[in-house]
């Protein structure tokens, strides 16, 4: 008896270790220590796993949730790791760590990958319920989204969570064998104009999955709800989501549309148009056929004051993100009265093809956005209608002579003749129409010199177009983007064109630069002129000049006027202009505006007006500084590209200049492009 009273008094070895744990538990608990991890048991408790032993978890500060099992965090894993979508919560939980068997507190001996996602865990554990990059929950009215103008999708928190958790859900159903997410289901009916975005919690199994609740999470595939806010700089409809700029080409202002991802980066998503649910009245039908595939027009598919609207907040939005200038005053773009049918060149590649019922066709056309292949633009509604017919006459004529192609022949030839010969051929058709003239210049450009049966193809193609002026050959044997090498050989009549602007005249080689609007042409010089408001005593600098049209247009009204130019043809082309219309106060000379400037200025030559119009690239750094050198009073800045445009006037802003006015251009209708002239001038002397 007295054996068994000791055997209950007294605590047994196990017991003894068991008090003593309970006891060092309180211990660190009221001083803050780390309890002394337990030996691992042979067999673990029950609903744990190996992976989550007490030796594995890492330590939880005062508050947090404890560390989840291994069944919990399998759990969790097959949900897609909804909890992490909710973010955080008023009790300031966050969810289980990532999956490791290493402590927390020995980040160096993580893997990478087990450190990335520690660090997307910690992302996702402070993210805030609705999106907002601030760290706390938004705190807005009901149902209204965050300052981002995303739409908020849930109108209840609970309800957004619900609805997240059960997308994830879903995902982790539908995911294949190899863990991909299978193609996100478009809505089963049309969304009727002016519908409100989907804003339930049910219903996930006939709706595309539910937006994740912060844009870190989302994956290719995801379908997500945006409001476009503006149209980008190259045609796509630009929104939020949850304050991470999103790129949806074919989207238009204002609209609230739902979008698949299709890549998803550090600063911006891109993703494509699956369904409208609120349209724009400014979406319209685009006529051509080949919208959105052949790559030349971008906006075919909004109304043409829609056009002027979206290309202003283009350039407004450029000199707001460039150049900290979002109060700027820009005046309304000045558009066409009939946008259409106003291309007087086209650079056309071609390819012979193999057709059902006939041996083989030549296709004219642009390349695919996005591959190599050329699409068949025949009859473009942006191309003058002159333009159209010579290409179709050069095609037929290429094909009946069977003249050998670059692209489409096996040997240089049709494969199915002989004596077709094995050299390269012909790669891109350029025709150009003087709209005053009414000549046709044909300029051919190939890989090699030795065009064959070339007689014969001069006699077929005065005979199909009798209002041909000339026909070249272009050699460029590189395998280049740009369409002219540097050699040039005219094969039959004048080795340049005529064509007028106003009462100018021109002529142009087959590699003149020459504006692709004539209408649109003269609104932009006079919007020049009025700009540099000459009063016939200033002396005028025109860098990149080009075939001198600026300069031309302006010398009437300026003492004298200077071009430059780096292109050897086009300043020839200038001269022979200049002396043409009588312009003898205007010189043309060949180099580089940056060293030609300053070599002036030592001989004593202070231009009163500097205008710019250079390519796409913008302003080289060295003619920015030398502008800030040679200090005109006033310089006129006309580009085709207002991201440049605006990183070019933050530097000449700097500088001592300030802008007096900002005129955009449509010189491209259906087209995202924009014309903007810009006046700068110095500050002492801005009104």
């Amino acid at each position: 008896m007295s054996e068994h009273k000791d055997k209950s008094t007294t605590p047994s070895r196990k017991e003894r270790k068991l008090l003593t744990a309970k006891e060092e538990k309180k211990k660190n608990r009221g001083s803050g220590k780390k309890p002394a991890a337990p030996k691992r048991s042979a067999k673990p408790a029950a609903g744990a796993s190996d992976s989550a032993s007490a030796g594995s978890r890492p330590a939880q500060a005062p508050g947090d949730r404890p560390a989840a099992s291994g069944a919990q965090r399998r759990l969790s894993a097959a949900a897609g790791g909804a909890r992490g979508a909710r973010g955080s919560s008023a009790g300031g939980s966050r969810p289980a760590g990532p999956r490791s068997a290493k402590p927390a507190d020995a980040g160096e001996r993580l893997t990478p990958a087990e450190r990335y996602e520690k660090r997307q865990s910690e992302r996702v554990a402070g993210a805030p319920v609705t999106g907002s990059t601030s760290g706390k929950p938004y705190a807005g009215d009901k149902g209204r989204g965050p300052t981002s103008g995303q739409p908020y999708a849930g109108g209840k928190v609970k309800a957004a969570r619900t609805a997240a958790a059960r997308s994830q859900v879903q995902a982790s159903a539908d995911t294949g064998a190899q863990g991909l997410p299978k193609p996100a289901r478009p809505h089963s009916a049309a969304a009727a104009p002016g519908k409100k975005p989907y804003a339930g919690a049910g219903g996930a199994a006939a709706r595309p999955a539910a937006s994740p609740a912060d844009a870190e999470q989302v994956k290719l595939g995801d379908v997500i709800v945006v409001t476009i806010k503006r149209i980008g700089i190259n045609g796509e409809g630009v929104g939020y989501f949850r304050r991470k700029a999103v790129f949806i080409d074919g989207a238009i202002t204002n609209e609230v549309v739902k979008a698949e991802v299709l890549e998803t980066h550090e600063k911006f998503l891109k993703a494509k148009l699956v369904e409208v649910e609120k349209r724009s009245p400014d979406r319209v039908e685009p006529p051509c056929p080949v919208f959105g595939i052949c790559g030349g027009c971008q906006i075919q598919h909004i109304s043409y004051e829609g056009q002027l609207r979206a290309k202003l907040e283009i350039v407004r939005e450029a000199f707001s993100r460039y150049a900290n200038l979002s109060d700027l005053k820009i005046k309304p773009t000045l558009g066409m009265d009939q946008p259409w049918d106003y291309r007087n060149k086209a650079q056309l590649q071609v390819e012979r093809r193999d057709v059902k019922g006939s041996k083989s066709e030549i296709v004219a056309g642009l390349y695919e956005i996005g591959s190599h292949e050329i699409v068949d633009i025949s009859g473009c509604p942006i191309q003058h209608p002159q333009v159209n017919r010579a290409i179709d006459r050069v095609k037929s004529v290429l094909g009946e002579l069977n003249i050998p192609l670059s692209k489409g022949d096996s040997r240089g030839g049709r494969s199915d003749i002989k004596d077709s010969g094995t050299r390269k051929g012909v790669r891109t058709i350029v025709v150009r129409s003087g709209f005053q003239s009414g000549e046709i210049q044909v300029t051919l450009v190939t890989e090699t010199a030795d065009l064959p049966r070339h007689e014969e193809l001069i006699e077929r193609l005065r005979l199909e177009l009798p209002e041909m002026s000339g026909l070249s050959i272009n050699v460029n044997p590189l395998k280049t983007p740009l369409i002219f090498g540097e050699r040039t050989i005219s094969l039959w009549g004048s080795e340049a064109m005529s064509d007028s602007l106003g009462d100018l005249n021109f002529t142009l080689s087959p590699r003149a630069f020459f504006q692709l609007n004539p209408e649109q042409t003269i609104k932009l010089y006079e919007t020049v002129r009025a700009a540099a408001a000459l009063t016939g005593k200033e002396t005028v600098v025109d860098a990149y000049c080009g075939t001198g049209t600026i300069g031309l247009w302006l010398a009437p009204y300026a003492a004298e006027v200077r071009g430059i130019e780096i292109i050897p043809e086009a300043v020839a082309d200038a001269t022979r202009n200049a002396e043409q219309n009588g312009r003898d106060n205007a010189t043309f000379f060949e180099g580089e505006a940056e060293e030609l400037l300053p070599r002036w200025a030592k001989d004593g030559l202070r231009p009163d007006v500097i205008v710019a119009d250079p390519p796409r690239t913008g302003l080289d750094r060295k003619f920015l500084e030398t502008i800030l050198r040679a200090k005109p009073k006033k310089f006129v800045y006309v580009s085709c590209n207002p991201s440049t445009l605006a990183k070019d006037c933050k530097v000449l802003l700097d500088g001592g200049y300030e802008i007096q006015s900002v005129q955009p251009v449509d010189m491209f209708p259906q087209t995202s492009q924009v014309e903007a002239v810009t006046v700068l001038v110095q500050k002492e002397t801005a009104k």
